[in-house]
């Protein structure tokens, strides 16, 4: 493999694991801290049916309105590529929504994402746009 070819797979390769370990973090520590971990200072984060959220202080007051028993968020890394200059890259995937209701009945959502990640200057992957949209359960 060339030497940028090189720069790019393990950019690439590092994308994939920084997109699920921020999964798994999601899972187990919950939304808000997981979002506000792996996001830049520049982050702008799309909702559905509202407006963006830009920068980190407004992702980390959304976050914080956050049950902390609410509902976790889980996905799955389908795609991810980067740019040959190993600093900028993407994931796209499959994420699912679990909730529960007051009965505690539990009822999912599902949908696809695409998360646009930057290699900070201390070396770190962090993402600077995150959006998705529900779509139907995948077969």
């Amino acid at each position: 493999m060339n030497p940028a070819a090189a720069v790019r797979q393990r950019a690439i390769d590092e994308i994939r694991e920084a997109d699920q370990n921020f999964s798994i973090m999601s899972e187990k520590q919950g939304m808000a801290k997981a979002f506000t971990t792996y996001a830049a200072d520049d982050v702008i984060k799309l909702n559905d049916g509202a407006a963006p959220t830009v920068g980190f202080d407004s992702l980390r007051a959304q976050m914080s309105r956050q049950p902390a028993n609410g509902p976790m968020l889980t996905w799955q890394v389908l795609k991810a590529d980067a740019a040959a200059s190993g600093d900028l890259g993407y994931t796209f995937g499959q994420w699912m929504l679990t909730k529960k209701d007051n009965a505690g009945k539990r009822s999912s959502s599902y949908g696809v994402y695409v998360t646009v990640w930057k290699r900070q200057r201390n070396g770190q992957w962090r993402f600077v746009v995150d959006g998705g949209n529900s779509t139907p359960e995948p077969k």
